[in-house]
């Protein structure tokens, strides 16, 4: 059996180490809170991304996507109805 070593490091928040491996304990609400701003900063990123692509001239615009995709699944515009 491996030998186990806790730290607590902060209110609700420990550090353990499980044999050679190190592990962090947090509150679910917490983790989540990470996970979500983790999600947003990635999102972030891959805006950044995509803006430097196509300001390098490597992208095209969102409407010839739009009519590449229109042509490829037969998706026609949509028409607006006026309300009765």
């Amino acid at each position: 059996m491996s030998a186990m070593t806790l730290k607590i490091i902060g209110e609700k928040t420990a550090v353990a180490k499980i044999g050679k491996n190190d592990v962090v304990l947090l509150p679910m609400a917490r983790y989540k809170n990470l996970m979500k701003r983790l999600e947003d900063l990635e999102d972030i990123l891959d805006s950044q991304r995509s803006m430097s692509e196509y300001r390098a001239g490597q992208g095209r615009a969102f409407v010839e996507y739009l009519k590449e995709r229109r042509g490829k699944h037969r998706v026609s515009r949509s028409k607006r109805q006026s309300p009765r």
